[in-house]
This record gives C-alpha cells, structure tokens and sequence, in this order.
C-alpha cells in the first residue's frame, strides 16, 4: 500500500468519524416543556422532581414557578405525554407546551440532592393558600341523623396551605367525603366520611398526591356534627387561615407521635366511661 492510498484511508476514517459525531449529538435527548397549574411554591417542584426520579428515561428538570412551566429533558423513547400524566399525578395538573431535540452535553441532569427546597421559601404560596383556610364540607347530602366516621391522618410533605388545597380537591372527587380539617404545623389531616368509605382508601389517595399518608384513627360521630364542623373554625383554624401562604420561617411538617398523640387527646371525642 502506497503512501496515497493510505492517506485516502486516513482521511475516509476521519469523515466517517466526524459523521458518526455529527449523528450521535444530532439524536441528543428531548427537551418538553409543560404548562404546569397548581404550583404555588419551591416544594411543589421537589414533590414533580421526586416523582420523575423514578420514571425511568428521564434526565433532569429545570421550572420557573412564576411561569408556572416546567421543563423536563428525557430519553426520545419515553413519550412526552406520559410525562405529563405522572406530573398531573401528583396534583399538578400539565400539558405540553413544546418539545425539542437538544445535544447531549446540553440536556438538564438531576443533582444528586434537589435544587427545590421542600419549605415554602419561595412566597408564592399565599394566592393558592386560601383554598386551603378553615373547616371545609362540601357534603351536606347526608342525612343529618346517620352516623359517619372522622379520620385523622399523619401526612408527610406538608409545607404550606397550598398541600392542603391540593388533598382537598381530590377528596371533593371521592363520593362518601364529607369535608376535612388539618393543622399544618402538625402535619395532620382530619377527614369525615360515609362508614362505607374506608380510611386506607383516603389515604391512599392523599399519598398518590405525593403526601405519605397513614391513617391515625377513626372515630364514629353524627352526621350533624360533621356538618354543623363547616359552619366554625375547625381545629387548624390557626395554621389554615385565608392568606396565611408560606414564608421563609415555616418549615415542612411530619408529624411526630407526640404531637399528633395531643391533637388527638384535645379534638376527639374519648367514649365515655360507663
């Protein structure tokens, strides 16, 4: 082999190397971007970042919660759509704005801890907050004279008002809940339901929302009473109130066994000794 022939081989290993290249940054990863409702503060972006985590052929995300956008950077083999319906999931209801092909060295990676503090810090939780003030019933086609169950959850997760508009919103869907309650501070979630309703059922679906949840106790009461509870400040009246939102001093709430041990001595009926 000549020195020409050589140097014509060298010089088609390069262009074919310089495709290859070109090919491999040109399939790069898919950047969605997604209209996202419900974000309120820095934590509803940990609990989405939490969730797509786990969805395998996900990258990384990047938000502006003022926007209310979300942007997520994953395999092009995982739909967009399907991130969106994990994202809605959670109670961050989403759809996709655009989408794109990015270079790999350019796509958004997690960090191995999040960027989205799980306090409200942020301050923008107080347009949403409200929703979440006093007592709320939303069932009164009960009648007054059946009896119905209160139970009370442990919930982890909480950081401000808004977690509460989000449980409540979904519960409003579930047939056989009456209203709830909750004291933030505590991290607990009180719930008053038809006795056909099981409480494993609430909680599992307080924890597909991305608030842990177990349940605490339950209690038979009237139906009066837990309808005549919408019409006075409940028990978390102090830490729900309208306008409360989120500030730089709150921080999440996991209740501990003590504190949820007397919330529970203080708010519920002890049967009385015969």
């Amino acid at each position: 082999m000549n020195n020409w022939q050589r140097l014509t081989i060298s010089l088609m290993n390069l262009l074919l190397a310089v495709f290859l290249t070109g090919e491999v940054q040109a399939a790069g990863v898919q950047r969605t971007s997604y209209v996202v409702s419900n974000l309120s503060c820095s934590s509803c972006l940990a609990t989405i970042e939490a969730e797509l985590k786990g969805l395998p052929g996900t990258i990384g995300m990047d938000a502006d919660l003022q926007q209310g956008r979300v942007i997520v950077d994953h395999q092009p083999e995982l739909g967009y759509e399907l991130i969106a319906s994990t994202i809605t999931n959670v109670g961050y209801p989403a759809k996709v704005d655009w989408t794109a092909t990015v270079p790999d060295q350019k796509a958004i990676r997690y960090t191995e801890s999040s960027k989205y503090s799980s306090g409200c810090g942020s301050g923008g939780c107080g347009a949403s907050g409200g929703a979440g003030s006093g007592t709320a019933v939303w069932n009164t086609s009960i009648p007054a004279d059946k009896t119905a169950n209160r139970t009370i959850f442990q919930v982890s997760n909480l950081s401000c008002t808004s977690c509460f508009a989000n449980i409540e919103a979904k519960l409003k869907t579930m047939e056989q809940t009456i209203g709830m309650n909750g004291d933030l501070r505590k991290g607990i979630v009180i719930v008053d339901h038809e006795s056909a309703l099981n409480g494993n059922t609430i909680a599992a679906a307080i924890t597909t929302l991305g608030y842990p949840a177990k349940v605490v106790s339950t209690t038979k009461i009237s139906a009066q009473k837990a309808l005549a509870a919408g019409a006075k400040s409940g028990p978390g009246s102090r830490t729900r109130r309208a306008g409360s939102g989120c500030n730089s001093r709150r921080r999440p709430c996991n209740a501990t066994a003590s504190s949820w041990k007397n919330f529970y001595n203080r708010y519920v009926e002890k049967p009385k000794v015969q």
